[in-house]
């Protein structure tokens, strides 16, 4: 889920070790030599120049045993999403809700809607989001999918259109309804677009 925030909210790019730390699985400590603390004049150690806590593990993602395997998919599955619709680059970028109870946020990137529930046990069914384009919405990303590590409450398999209506809400011209289940975080983009199969395997 904070993958996909930071790619909501960033500019126009992504680094996927931008919070998430993808493939540090200890400590990072960059290469630095013995110096002294100019404010007291301390001895502080180096690490002889070594670069073994500063290098990425991207063999991680290769251990089935490991759930790095989930991160490396998502990761490739935003990419393609941006590929599909290059919503990084769009001038569009709205907030149209951050709800504190609900723990649920939702941004509009392109002609993306991005829906994230942070809340840890309530999922909600028939949660109203605002959406700036009229028309008929299509899930194309969600983090739910089995292929991310998720339990497919909320698939692109199982989900249908979500068809926009008027009237102002979260002062955006339309809204849908849509399923947030918690702990989840999900795209929704033009359903003419959505490609059903797109990021179903690892």
């Amino acid at each position: 889920m904070p993958c996909l925030q930071h790619v909501a909210s960033a500019g126009e790019s992504y680094l996927n070790f931008m919070g998430n730390e993808f493939g540090h699985p200890e400590w990072i400590d960059f290469p630095r030599d013995d110096t002294y603390d100019p404010s007291t004049g301390a001895f502080v150690p180096g690490n002889g120049g070594s670069m073994e806590k500063c290098r990425r593990r991207w063999d991680l993602c290769d251990a089935e045993f490991l759930r790095y395997k989930f991160l490396a998919a998502f990761d490739r599955a935003m990419c393609h999403l941006d590929k599909a619709f290059g919503f990084m680059s769009a001038p569009h970028q709205w907030v149209s809700r951050k709800d504190e109870g609900d723990k649920v946020v939702v941004v509009e990137r392109g002609d993306l809607v991005m829906v994230f529930n942070f809340h840890p046990t309530t999922s909600y069914t028939d949660y109203r989001v605002g959406c700036n384009n009229a028309g008929a919405y299509k899930l194309v990303l969600s983090s739910d999918e089995e292929v991310f590590g998720g339990w497919r409450n909320l698939s692109k398999e199982t989900d249908g259109d979500h068809v926009s209506f008027g009237g102002d809400h979260d002062r955006r011209p339309n809204s849908f309804l849509v399923y947030a289940p918690s702990r989840t975080c999900a795209v929704y983009g033009p359903a003419d677009w959505a490609d059903p199969e797109a990021d179903r395997k690892p």
